[in-house]
């Protein structure tokens, strides 16, 4: 049985043309190159080579042993391909950047599927808020990141970045019921809630997140095109605070559409406006990675299991 290294020195010198080349490239002295041609000349009992003055040119039995030496170290190649990869999921670590919103709500469904296909895999979670997430993304600590991007939030234009949105989410104003926004809203046919116009909450109260949380960037930018410098009467990184605030009625608050189901207080529920399609008002669950970097079978196929997770509420 002719031996696999034997296919690959033959192969180098039959593409080189000769042995001194064919050992060069191999790292292998020309002895021990010519020695290997001869064993396999010997165990096939034909000549693979003719020699002359160019140098070595196959022969016929030489040309159809050339064809079929290419097909089996192809073949091998792609087995050991399949073995490694098999052997990396069997093994290995993924680090994930995340917030903590989109942790609590996604990780608890997907985890324990993922490490009972793939016990043998570390999975490390940094969650942070978003600009931290970016910081660590642009330094190399992450493989990839799970984040809400939205329109012109300067992560989405940094030419470093690769983005997969899975889904969009509109953004709504949430806020005490008033009489007096109630009557400048205008109600779109079919649309689940009336239609605000931010510029129309001059004077009226906020609550924020902190700044650096993704709300807050999209907050802002909408209210700034809007005109509206915003009365900020509280300030906090808790948004489960500020939910159960805005559901007591005691401020407004931009939020996302799927988040409209948490804010139920005590039999109190503030009203909510659509906000106008120019304000574009929307995030997108993204996956954010370095546009050059490698990405492991771990890291790969923990995507794969994040992705499979998500439901049509969640996009």
């Amino acid at each position: 049985m002719v031996k696999l290294e034997l296919y690959r020195v033959f192969r180098e010198v039959a593409e080189a043309g000769n042995i001194s080349l064919a050992a060069e490239n191999l790292y292998l002295s020309q002895s021990a190159v010519s020695q290997s041609v001869k064993q396999l000349e010997q165990q096939l009992g034909t000549r693979l080579f003719t020699r002359t003055a160019g140098g070595l040119v196959l022969t016929y039995a030489g040309e159809k042993y050339y064809r079929m030496a290419c097909e089996v170290l192809r073949v091998y190649a792609a087995f050991e391909s399949e073995i490694n990869e098999e052997r990396a999921l069997s093994q290995g670590r993924v680090t994930v950047g995340i917030t903590n919103y989109l942790a609590t709500a996604h990780l608890p469904r997907m985890l324990p599927a993922f490490h009972r296909e793939h016990p043998g895999i570390e999975v490390r979670i940094c969650e942070e808020t978003t600009d931290q997430v970016e910081r660590s993304l642009l330094s190399g600590r992450l493989d990839f990141a799970i984040l809400h991007t939205g329109p012109d939030d300067g992560l989405t234009g940094n030419p470093s970045l690769d983005f997969e949105a899975l889904g969009r989410d509109p953004f709504l104003i949430a806020a005490p019921h008033d009489e007096r926004l109630a009557a400048l809203a205008v109600q779109r046919p079919d649309a689940p809630h009336p239609e605000l116009d931010p510029a129309l909450l001059g004077g009226e109260p906020f609550l924020m997140v902190s700044p650096g949380q993704r709300i807050r960037q999209i907050t802002d930018r909408v209210l700034a095109e809007a005109g509206v410098k915003p009365r900020v009467l509280l300030t906090s990184r808790n948004y489960e605070l500020l939910r159960r605030l805005t559901s007591e009625g005691m401020g407004c608050m931009l939020l996302p559409s799927r988040y409209v189901g948490l804010l139920g207080g005590e039999g109190y529920q503030p009203a909510y406006y659509m906000i106008p399609p120019k304000y574009r008002a929307w995030w997108a669950l993204s996956v954010v990675r370095l546009r050059e970097a490698y990405l492991s079978r771990a890291a790969e196929a923990f995507l794969a299991s994040f992705k499979a997770h998500l439901t049509e509420d969640d996009l």
